[in-house]
C-alpha cells in the first residue's frame, strides 16, 4: 500500500496538518520509514529527525529516507513543516512517501540515528575554563 502525503501551509490548503497525517498514516505501525522530498527553494534542516534537505533544484539531494519512532514525532515534524509553509506561503512544501509499507530496513533500525561520533562527543568531560564560562552564562540578573 503506497501512501503519499503532501504538506503545505494549512491556510492555503484548507486542511489541518494533523488531520492529513492521521488520514495518511494513522493505520501504519511505528517505527515508520518515510521518504521526504523537499519541494521548496530553500535548504531545510529538521534536528528532531536529523534530516537535512537541499532545495528542490538539487535533485536527488532534496530527498532523504527517515524513520519516525512514533506518531508524536511524525506529528511534530508535520507541524514544523506547516509553520515553515505558513511563514513562506508554500502550498506544497514537502512530500512524504511510505517506504515498503512503512517498515524500516533491519540495518537502519539497528543503527542509531546520530552515529557513533555523536555519542562520544556528548560524554567528553568539559575543561575547567568551559565550566566557568557556562556558570557565568547561567546566572540570573535581578
Amino acid at each position: 500500500m503506497a501512501s503519499t502525503l503532501h504538506l503545505g501551509a494549512s491556510s492555503l490548503t484548507g486542511k489541518s496538518v494533523n488531520a492529513l497525517v492521521e488520514e495518511a498514516f494513522g493505520t501504519f505501525e511505528f517505527p515508520l520509514a518515510l521518504r521526504l522530498t523537499n519541494n521548496t527553494p530553500r535548504y531545510l534542516v529538521f534536528p528532531d529527525i536529523r534530516a537535512e534537505l537541499k532545495p528542490n533544484f538539487s535533485t536527488p539531494d532534496n530527498q532523504i529516507d527517515v524513520t519516525f519512532k512514533d506518531h508524536a514525532q511524525l506529528t511534530r515534524f508535520a507541524s514544523d513543516v506547516d509553520s515553515l509553509s505558513e511563514l513562506n506561503q508554500w502550498a506544497e512544501a514537502m512530500a512524504l512517501d511510505a517506504l515498503d509499507d512503512g517498515q524500516p530496513d533491519e540495518v537502519a533500525a539497528k543503527a542509531p540515528a546520530g552515529g557513533k561520533g555523536q555519542k562520544k562527543a556528548a560524554t567528553e568531560p568539559k575543561s575547567p575554563a568551559d565550566t566557568a564560562a557556562d556558570d557565568a552564562a547561567n546566572t540570573d540578573k535581578k
